[in-house]
């Protein structure tokens, strides 16, 4: 067990430390909701360091801020956007006014509580909010949703509408075991969604590979969902910092491990996209599932 672990270790090493920064073709839209078990695993820091790490591969992302009237997108960029997606249902706004850029390609969608309203809408509504969203894709590659942490139906439709899923734990039993119902819920979901893993604050990679492991073999075990090691994070105090300063470790200290962690988790998902090209559904597909769901 321990060659293998070894292996792939080393595999994931060379990942993190390799520095070409190349584009690869996506279809359609890309959409990968970013979640969590439960909460204080770092699922918001990872989403926004992510999307700048996704930037540097000359990637256009999108990040809909779907923690539904929290807020914390905003918060951890520092910025207070003017308008949400409330403002698109209701024809106050388009898109593009709503949109919020922030640096390197990285754009903010605010959700905020209207994200629940979509369920509501009368066919005008319906059909305005639907042009309006599609046209994000020939605004962006990659659509990064930060969802609410635990179980809940706004959660698991975000999870079930998305082409993938970053489930973001820590190697504490309490958050193994979140990580755990998450998956057992995508599971009874019935929906073809792709599962990755983050281990979050790990203090080496041994430690990172051996949480994951755990959580590989019950799910297997268990559930028979394959699932997929994305990359780990290491504990860094940089990353303490700039959530107090409201500034991604991705602006304030480019070196900082963490952030060469997300760097090489950017890199693997590019790689996962070039190695298996997928057949991603796009905003529409997305939007059109979501409908359908909630």
């Amino acid at each position: 067990m321990y060659d293998q672990m070894y292996d792939q270790v080393t595999k994931l090493r060379r990942l993190v430390r390799e520095k070409d920064k190349v584009k690869v073709k996506l279809n359609n839209m890309r959409v990968i909701a970013v979640s969590s078990g439960k909460g204080g695993v770092g699922k918001t820091n990872l989403v926004v360091n992510l999307a700048l790490a996704l930037a540097e591969h000359k990637y256009k992302i999108i990040i809909l801020d779907g923690d539904l009237g929290l807020a914390n997108v905003d918060v951890a960029f520092g910025v207070i956007p003017d308008y949400n997606i409330r403002h698109l249902i209701t024809g106050q706004k388009k898109i593009e006014d709503i949109l919020y850029p922030v640096a390197r390609g990285v754009t903010i969608f605010p959700g905020a509580s209207g994200i629940s309203e979509l369920a509501n809408l009368d066919r005008g509504q319906l059909e305005n909010v639907l042009v309006n969203m599609g046209r994000l894709e020939n605004m962006a590659d990659i659509l990064l949703i930060d969802t609410g942490a635990g179980l809940g139906h706004t959660v698991l439709n975000f999870i079930s509408a998305s082409d993938d899923v970053i489930v973001v734990l820590t190697p504490e039993p309490p958050a193994m075991t979140d990580a755990y119902g998450l998956i057992k819920a995508i599971k009874n979901m019935q929906t073809k969604v792709n599962v990755n893993v983050v281990v979050n604050m790990v203090e080496n990679e041994l430690e990172a590979q051996q949480t994951y492991e755990r959580l590989e073999q019950a799910v297997k075990r268990f559930l028979g969902l394959p699932i997929n090691l994305l990359g780990w994070i290491y504990k860094d105090p940089l990353v303490n910092r700039s959530v107090l300063n409201q500034k991604p470790v991705g602006f304030t200290n480019s070196r900082s491990p963490a952030y060469k962690c997300i760097q090489g988790i950017a890199s693997n998902i590019m790689r996962n996209y070039l190695q298996t090209p997928a057949v991603n559904k796009g905003i529409r597909g997305f939007i059109s599932s979501l409908l359908r769901i909630t």
